[in-house]
């Protein structure tokens, strides 16, 4: 969770007194999982010098035998109207998709590969960005679950899996939509109460299958201003650029969301919380083709074990830092032959799709269809590839609704 003040209250997952008996609780009190600026225990934690200690900083944060998202799958989504009626707008949406592509092939996940959470670098997929418009000026967590409802319901997301070991959703606010929801204690961006940069949570959707997602909002100089980091002192500050904050935030929450997707029955510790908190305000860099990120370290229990507490935050790893156990599930065999052999990325990303939160309805770019279809048939046309490959497709389509 990223937060703006102490007790870090940004990030959702299940609230404490909804889990079962013997879950652990956090040690700032929060609700949800997220981001914050820095709170007085995180700087407490922070190895500093002097004799390195004789054991593990976080020897507390471990699994605690809830879901672990395997296999990460992102779609990103982005609400408020200036994303798609600004050129500006559109091109930082390209971006935040862009990064999050790279981030799932970076060396970040080779970190996170301890966790279960992939089999490391290329361990992840992103899937599909889609823009939502008509959002409210101020919307409740209970608002992001109804939206993102109907999204599922008109096919602009899909429906999560049963047992969603993939799926994973990013929301990127514009400047125009703001969160408060005093039952969590949340409010970012809102003008007077600023506590958050960030969250992650889930609900269960009317199919009854859990949905994670993690809320960014626009972090733009007005959000920081109103958290109370004008003058610093916070996990993110007004030198840098907005889309650095966006992409340092962005890296926080997707490594709670997929180390511990139903908060805090993953990998979490009553007193170090999330694996982002540990390492919150700390900034790096990861750098994939010709494109370099600014992201936050995350917490490596595995460098903290070697070096008895004395180093643990990092951003990469040369290779996958092999599972620690007791720990999740591994990653199917069929799922990790899949990655390893690229058989999804020729048909990914997936053309991009537009839903009207107010009239629920969603619709499809025709040029970027046309887009997409170009790529896998040029220079061939379609019908050089397929009778009448209009009316086939509606036969598959058929098809596959049958199989249902």
């Amino acid at each position: 969770m990223a937060t703006a003040t102490e007790p870090k209250v940004g990030g959702v997952s299940a609230a404490p007194a909804k889990t079962a008996p013997g879950n652990p609780v956090s040690k700032s009190g929060r609700k949800i999982g997220g981001v914050s600026k820095k709170a007085a225990h995180e700087l407490a934690a922070k190895p500093v010098g002097g004799p390195a200690p004789a054991a593990p900083a976080h020897a507390d944060f471990v699994w605690n035998g809830g879901p672990v998202i395997t296999c990460p799958m992102i779609y990103t989504t982005f609400w408020g109207s200036s994303w798609t009626t600004t050129p500006s707008g559109l091109s930082e949406a390209g971006r935040l998709s862009q990064f999050c592509q790279d981030l799932v092939a970076s060396q970040f996940m080779n970190v996170l590969s301890q966790y279960g959470a992939s089999n490391g670098a290329g361990g992840g997929l992103f899937m599909q960005a889609s823009f939502v418009n008509s959002v409210p000026a101020s919307i409740s967590d209970t608002d992001i679950h109804n939206i993102l409802q109907t999204a599922i319901n008109s096919g602009a997301i899909p429906e999560p899996p049963a047992n969603n070991t993939t799926h994973v959703i990013i929301i990127y606010l514009d400047s125009g939509v703001a969160v408060k929801d005093a039952g969590l204690g949340i409010a970012m961006c809102e003008p007077s109460g600023d506590n958050a940069f960030g969250y992650h949570y889930f609900f269960k959707t009317a199919a009854g299958n859990p949905c994670y997602y993690a809320v960014i909002p626009s972090l733009d100089d007005t959000c920081l201003k109103n958290t109370g980091c004008g003058g610093g002192g916070c996990s993110l500050n007004l030198g840098q650029t907005q889309e650095q904050r966006r992409t340092q935030v962005t890296s926080h929450e997707f490594a709670e969301m997929v180390t511990d997707p139903a908060f805090p029955t993953g990998w979490f510790g009553p007193n170090s919380d999330e694996n982002g908190d540990i390492c919150n305000g700390e900034s790096a860099f990861i750098t994939v083709g010709a494109n370099t990120w600014d992201v936050q370290p995350t917490y490596s229990k595995t460098d903290d074990i070697a070096t008895n507490g004395a180093s643990y935050c990092r951003a990469t790893a040369p290779a996958p830092i092999p599972k620690l156990s007791p720990g999740p599930a591994s990653i199917t065999a069929a799922m990790a032959s899949a990655q390893h052999m690229a058989n999804y990325r020729p048909f990914l990303p997936l053309p991009t799709v537009f839903h009207d939160a107010n009239t629920k309805q969603t619709t499809w770019d025709h040029n970027e269809v046309q887009r997409y279809m170009h790529r896998f048939f040029y220079p061939l046309q379609k019908d050089q590839v397929m009778g009448n490959f209009t009316a086939t497709l509606r036969q598959f389509a058929d098809i596959l609704d049958k199989k249902k």
